[in-house]
């Protein structure tokens, strides 16, 4: 006899052994031998069928919807159309330019623009313009007001308090008697030749007045303006 034989043997003997001492018990106990064993029967109505079929169906149903695909978001939100026109359309800023420049007065500008754009539109530095006066790098801001200073002949900034160069286009008579070498008479007849001429577009347009010449220009060249 092989060790598989011996020990199935072992494990038979010992089976019977249990059944032994359980039948012995259950006869101590209830006076009679133990039942013999029947073999179990699973029994089914239709009805318990019928459920049975209808939970597994609802279970069936609500995995398939669990587990059904949704469409993915998007994960970039297109823009609205009040955005694009946003961005497509910058803002516009108004700025008043005044001082030392050509043509002072409100000019208009993209947004993001520095000082040095808004000097430009106002006609640029004049001769006598002072730069260290303004941040020409410095980016502007809606509604403000860029005033450039002056340097008189010595390379000196003018004061604040001090009078500006004379406005051939609107100073009156006598405010152009303030101009070295333009007396009452000539400043008369700068005033008759601008109203039959039009404004003048540059000091050296003073020479079509009858007694302007080039050392009157060259000496108020600093002191006037158009």
């Amino acid at each position: 006899m092989d060790a598989s034989d011996s020990s199935e043997d072992v494990r038979a003997r010992w089976s019977a052994g249990l059944r032994e001492a359980a039948a012995h018990a259950y006869a101590a106990g209830h006076g009679a031998e133990p039942p013999a064993p029947q073999p179990t029967r699973w029994r089914l109505d239709v009805r318990t069928a019928i459920t049975a079929a209808a939970v597994i169906a609802i279970l069936a149903a609500v995995g398939w919807w669990g587990l059904r695909g949704e469409p993915a978001a998007p994960l970039v939100a297109s823009p609205s159309p009040s955005a694009s026109a946003s961005a497509a359309a910058p803002a516009m800023l108004i700025v008043h330019v005044s001082g030392a420049v050509r043509s002072a007065g409100l000019v208009e500008l993209a947004a993001g623009s520095r000082v040095a754009d808004a000097i430009e539109l106002a006609g640029g530095l004049r001769r006598r313009a002072d730069e260290s006066s303004v941040n020409l790098a410095r980016p502007v801001t809606d509604g403000e007001h860029i005033v450039v200073g002056r340097v008189n002949r010595s390379g000196e900034p003018v004061a604040a308090g001090e009078p500006g160069p004379v406005d051939l286009n609107n100073a009156d008579e006598t405010a152009l008697q303030a101009l070295p070498g333009v007396g009452e008479v000539l400043a008369a007849r700068i005033v008759a030749d601008r109203e039959a001429h039009g404004p003048f577009a540059a000091i050296e347009d003073l020479e079509r007045v009858s007694g302007v010449g080039p050392a009157i220009i060259e000496a108020i060249a600093d002191l006037a303006t158009t």
